[in-house]
């Protein structure tokens, strides 16, 4: 696999096989609303909104809904006390395998993908933050 690890090489998981592309993973609409429905009403909102009109404010609701999702009451707990400070590892208990599941979510809901390589870089949820608004308004002027 060490050829395989480009910078633009990208992986992603639909249904029972991997495929290799460059591009954002656009989920199709019936399999998109399969996967919200274990998620909470407000957070599926942001999700559509968010796709029929991308803002930098609903970008960021998404990535803390997907957080609280994960990580449950913990979040909201650790979250009212360090606010975007907050550390996926050390305060939530992410490992590995929740940031990887993460990037694909963040990549069927938003449209954005999470390199591997970025992975590590992401401590807090201003980076996890900074790295979506990064991706998705390359613009600084639209960035919020």
């Amino acid at each position: 696999m060490a050829g395989l690890r480009g910078k633009a090489d990208v992986f992603h998981a639909d249904d029972h096989f991997f495929r290799m592309t460059t591009q954002p993973y656009k989920l199709p609409e019936e399999k998109l609303r399969e996967k919200l429905e274990a998620f909470p009403p407000e957070f599926r909102e942001h999700v559509w909104t968010y796709r029929r009109a991308p803002a930098p404010k609903g970008l960021e609701a998404i990535a803390r809904g997907l957080l609280a999702y994960h990580a449950g009451a913990a979040f909201q707990t650790k979250y009212a006390e360090k606010k975007d400070d907050l550390r996926l590892v050390e305060d939530l208990g992410f490992d590995s395998l929740a940031l990887v599941d993460l990037s694909f979510q963040a990549e069927e809901f938003v449209g954005i993908v999470i390199q591997m390589e970025d992975l590590p870089k992401i401590k807090t949820l201003r980076d996890l933050l900074g790295l979506l608004r990064s991706k998705a308004f390359p613009n600084p002027a639209f960035a919020g």
